[in-house]
C-alpha cells in the first residue's frame, strides 16, 4: 500500500485557522503546520498537497509564495483558499474581480446564483452542491485550459462559466495542479457557523488527500462528511446553524 500524500497547512496563527487545525476530521489527515510569518523554504519541501488558508497577510502571502508554489511546480498540488490577494504571483490567473457578498439569501429562499459546471468531474466525487453553494468573495477569470468547477450567474463581468467563476482546477500553469476559489471555508469552520463551508474545507481535504486520477469520469456524492465526525471547530458538536 503506497503512503498516503503529504499534505501541508499554511496559517497565519488566526483563531479560525487554528481552531480548523484542531479539528479531529482535519488532523485526521496529519496536515504539517506551517506558520506564515516563519514560513521558509524547508517547510514546503517534500509536500503533495498544500492548503493555502483564506485570509492570510497579503505581504507575507506574496513573499512566500515563490517557495509554496514550488509545491506545485514539483508536481504537487496547491490549493488557495478565498478572501487573499492573489494577482501578482498566482500564476495562470487572468482576473480577480470584486463581487457583492450576499451572507443571507439563504434565509429568504433565493436562487444566490451559484451553478455546477462539468459534472462529471472527479472533484464531485468529493464535493456536494452544498459544499460549495453558500457564498464567496470575488469573481475569478481562470487561465485557458483550466477547468471551472463553480460561477454564478448573479454578476454582470461577462461570460459567467469564464470570468465569474468561484472554484477551478489548473493544471496548465505549474506541473501539478492549482485548485483556487473565492469561498473561505477556513474562516466560516474555525468559526463555528455555516456548515457548506465545513463541507467544503472536508472536501478539499478528501479530494487531494486520496491518490487517484486527476480527471475521468465519477459518481457524484450526495451526502460527504470529512473522514472523521462531521464537527465545528475542535469540539463534537454537530453543526446545528448557517449554512
Amino acid at each position: 500500500m503506497s503512503a498516503p500524500p503529504r499534505t501541508g497547512f499554511l496559517h497565519g496563527g488566526a483563531f479560525h485557522q487554528l481552531a480548523a487545525l484542531a479539528d479531529p476530521a482535519v488532523r485526521a489527515w496529519r496536515p504539517r503546520e506551517i506558520y506564515l510569518p516563519e514560513a521558509g523554504d524547508a517547510d514546503f519541501a517534500g509536500l503533495d498537497t498544500l492548503i493555502v488558508s483564506d485570509r492570510l497577510h497579503p505581504g507575507l502571502l506574496a513573499r512566500a509564495a515563490p517557495a509554496l508554489l514550488r509545491v506545485a511546480h514539483e508536481g504537487g498540488t496547491v490549493v488557495v483558499l478565498g478572501e487573499n490577494e492573489i494577482t501578482g504571483w498566482l500564476p495562470g490567473v487572468r482576473g480577480l474581480l470584486a463581487a457583492e457578498t450576499n451572507f443571507w439569501w439563504w434565509r429568504t429562499g433565493a436562487d444566490n446564483g451559484v451553478r455546477l459546471n462539468h459534472p462529471d468531474h472527479p472533484a464531485w466525487g468529493h464535493l456536494t452542491e452544498r459544499a460549495v453553494r453558500w457564498h464567496y468573495h470575488g469573481l475569478l477569470e481562470p487561465p485557458e485550459g483550466a477547468t471551472p468547477l463553480v460561477h454564478t450567474v448573479m454578476e454582470h463581468h461577462g461570460e459567467p462559466e469564464h470570468r465569474q467563476v468561484l472554484l477551478y482546477e489548473d493544471l496548465v500553469s505549474t506541473a501539478g495542479r492549482l485548485i483556487v476559489t473565492t469561498m473561505d471555508p477556513v474562516y466560516h469552520h474555525g468559526s463555528r457557523f455555516m456548515p457548506g463551508a465545513t463541507q467544503l474545507l472536508y472536501g478539499l481535504l478528501r479530494w487531494t488527500g486520496t491518490r487517484m486520477p486527476v480527471h475521468g469520469p465519477t459518481e457524484p456524492l450526495r451526502n460527504a462528511v470529512g473522514p472523521g465526525p462531521t464537527t465545528r471547530g475542535g469540539d463534537m458538536r454537530p453543526a446545528t446553524s448557517g449554512r
